[in-house]
């Protein structure tokens, strides 16, 4: 990570495109030149939640962010995730940008189709929008792609809650969605 002046000439808009950030011993001092700065930061990809404290959570509502990401690639990962997940919900409730984060969850790599909806359902009884990412899309099955399309799309997502009701109106549910954008 380099410091903020290497790269930031006072525009209103800063993008980390690998803000892996938490995972940094400097992390303290770059969030207090980000949150200095008074730009707008977009982390635009997932935040490694397993290492979320009670301080990085506290630094992270302090900055100008539109929306944030994390990322959830391991169903393995669930004992770590799930409880740094919470815990960022419960520190940061004061702030209404960062309900409703994004949590990207890696799919196809590892997972079956029953833990990959384990962990949407999950995510979303906890207030976070799952974002499926397939990790083989060559090999990945139709299911998969179907649970891609269902979760991916909010509106489909919020009017169809089951995975398993979606699959009945999948086609259904996308010709009127098509429909009403024409």
């Amino acid at each position: 990570m380099a410091n903020l002046p290497e790269f930031w000439g006072g525009q209103k808009n800063i993008v980390l495109c690998d803000p892996n950030i938490l995972a940094c011993r400097e992390w303290r001092d770059l969030f207090r030149q980000l949150e200095e700065s008074k730009a707008n930061i977009d982390l635009n990809q997932g935040l490694d939640a397993r290492l979320l404290t009670e301080e990085k959570c506290l630094v992270i509502e302090r900055l100008n962010i539109k929306e944030i990401h994390f990322a959830w690639d391991r169903y393995e990962d669930k004992d770590k995730v799930l409880p740094k997940l919470k815990m960022f919900s419960e520190v940061c409730s004061t702030k209404p940008h960062m309900h409703n984060a994004i949590v990207y969850v890696l799919v196809n790599h590892g997972s079956t189709i029953e833990q990959d909806l384990e962990r949407i359902y999950t995510l979303r009884d906890l207030g976070y929008w799952a974002y499926v990412m397939v990790y083989d899309k060559a090999h990945a099955s139709q299911t998969i792609r179907d649970m891609q399309r269902w979760c991916n799309n909010r509106f489909v997502f919020a009017r169809c809650p089951r995975f398993e009701d979606y699959n009945k109106v999948e086609k259904k549910e996308d010709k009127r969605q098509l429909e009403l954008f024409k």
